[in-house]
């Protein structure tokens, strides 16, 4: 008796309440985008610091042009591909066709990125340029896979949850609470995704125009 009567007492812990959940999502995402707000900033700073430096005037050494039309296709696929998922995210009846072209899109541009490589005639080590294109580029399209994973996710749950009733709203067939979790999650991954793709235009203008 005495051994039960000293032995701890578990902690009662509290589920977290379900209508927490979609609002946890939204902070999420934007916790997300600053992340690699300063993850690819350190690219953005190498690019101008290397430039202003270009000690031994070793900046670009030799033909170091990438294909500005490859560089041109990746960007459009990438914008393409944000604008159909965020525009169709806050629609219930276009959101899972939209949320497969963008992911469509999305791997089309990862894709064209990888061709461009083939068709470099520099490498990573012909100057400060090209060290920051190469490692720019090549993370780009790593982070963006994981992006698109996460849309596929978003997908698979909503083509899943409308499986009894096809065409049919996200509302219809589906429990209320899931209903606003699936949104949620459509509306973080969409909102996510467009600032993804809006610091690839940023790594265009700067690798390719500047």
């Amino acid at each position: 008796m005495e051994a039960s009567a000293s032995a701890p007492v578990a902690a009662h812990i509290e589920p977290e309440p379900r209508q927490w959940q979609p609002r946890a999502l939204w902070v999420g995402a934007r916790m997300l985008c600053g992340s690699i707000s300063f993850f690819f900033a350190s690219f953005l700073f190498a690019y101008f610091y290397l430039r202003s430096l270009a000690p031994n005037h070793n900046w670009k050494i030799g033909a170091v042009n990438p294909s500005l039309g490859l560089g041109l296709a990746v960007a459009a696929c990438f914008l393409l591909s944000a604008i159909v998922f965020r525009t169709t995210a806050s629609r219930p009846a276009d959101v899972l066709a939209g949320g497969i072209i963008a992911l469509l899109l999305a791997l089309l541009g990862v894709a064209l990125q990888c061709v461009e490589y083939t068709t470099l005639g520099f490498g990573a080590a012909s100057g400060g340029y090209a060290s920051v294109f190469f490692g720019w580029t090549a993370l780009y399209a790593v982070f963006a896979l994981m992006g698109v994973y996460w849309i596929e996710i978003n997908v698979a749950s909503l083509w899943r949850a409308r499986r009894v009733k096809i065409d049919r709203p996200l509302a219809e067939g589906v429990p209320a609470d899931e209903t606003e979790l699936l949104q949620a999650g459509i509306e973080a991954c969409s909102f996510y995704w467009a600032y993804f793709v809006a610091i690839g235009v940023l790594a265009f203008v700067v690798l390719y125009l500047v």
